[in-house]
Order: C-alpha cells, then sequence, then structure tokens
C-alpha cells in the first residue's frame, strides 16, 4: 500500500466519521435544543442527551479531519495525482471549518452555555431557526467531502 492509498484511506475514514456524526446531530441534536428557545436550551443543557460531552468528541475530531484533507492533498500532488473529486472534497472540508470556527461554534456555544444570552426570544428563536438552516448547507459541504474523499479512494484502489 502505497502513502498516497493509505492518506486517503485515513481521510475517507476520518471524514466518514464526521458526516455520520453531523447527520446524527443534524437530526437527533439539534432538533432538541433549537425547537423553542430559550426554553429548549436550557431544558436540552439539563436534560440526558444534553449531558452528552460534544465538544469532547468534535474537538480532536475536527483538526483530524482538517489535517486528513491536507494531508492527503499533498500526498496526491506529490504523486503526481491530480483528481478532481479530492481537490473538490478538501475544498469543500476547508470552507466547512472555516465556516464552522467563524459561525457555527461561536453561535451554539451562545445558544447552549448562555441559554442564549440576554437575547430577547423572537430574535432567540429567529438567530436559531438560522442557524439550523444554515448547518444544512454545511452537511451538504461535508456530504460532498464525503462523496470525493470515497470517490478518489474508489478510483485508487
Amino acid at each position: 500500500m502505497t502513502l498516497f492509498t493509505t492518506a486517503l484511506w485515513f481521510y475517507s475514514v476520518i471524514v466518514s466519521v464526521i458526516f455520520g456524526a453531523g447527520v446524527y446531530e443534524t437530526f437527533v441534536v439539534h432538533p432538541a435544543w433549537s425547537r423553542k428557545p430559550p426554553e429548549s436550551l436550557v431544558a436540552f443543557v439539563g436534560s440526558p442527551v444534553g449531558r452528552m460531552n460534544i465538544a469532547a468528541f468534535w474537538a480532536p475530531m475536527m483538526p483530524l479531519y482538517a489535517l486528513g484533507a491536507l494531508g492527503a492533498l499533498a500526498v496526491a500532488f506529490s504523486a503526481g495525482s491530480h483528481d478532481v473529486p479530492l481537490i473538490l472534497s478538501v475544498v469543500c472540508t476547508v470552507s466547512a471549518l472555516a465556516w464552522t470556527l467563524a459561525y457555527f461554534r461561536p453561535n451554539v456555544t451562545r445558544f447552549l452555555q448562555e441559554g442564549g444570552g440576554n437575547t430577547p426570544a423572537e430574535r432567540l428563536q429567529s438567530q436559531t431557526r438560522l442557524w439550523v438552516r444554515l448547518n444544512l448547507v454545511r452537511m451538504t459541504l461535508v456530504a460532498i467531502s464525503w462523496w470525493g474523499a470515497l470517490t478518489a479512494l474508489a478510483t485508487r484502489v
């Protein structure tokens, strides 16, 4: 097995875990806290599902996701491969990660740790609805990165 194939396998596994966890959060966790803020935010933090340490999962996974993508691309380029699916995958990975750090992470922290802070209920409801809708776009980026990684791996193996 070459270094390129190993890098693609690593990235494919990581992006698969990220995609699966993101789908779970989108359909199970997000509806629990975004149902009717601020009440649902406060209730979520106190509920059994809210006691999950979501950050403990994402904190090591996101750097692995980014490093796996960039590493696979670097190894691909050094091997002389310019697979469009892999390049598209890495672009989507970097975009999703940058967007997560700039928008999603700070806002979900404000929603969950601060219960929305001093934001009026109507505005908080609007903000959480927007966050949930934009998360679907972010999950589309993750889905494309997953598809690109698996496509690159399938054409390589």
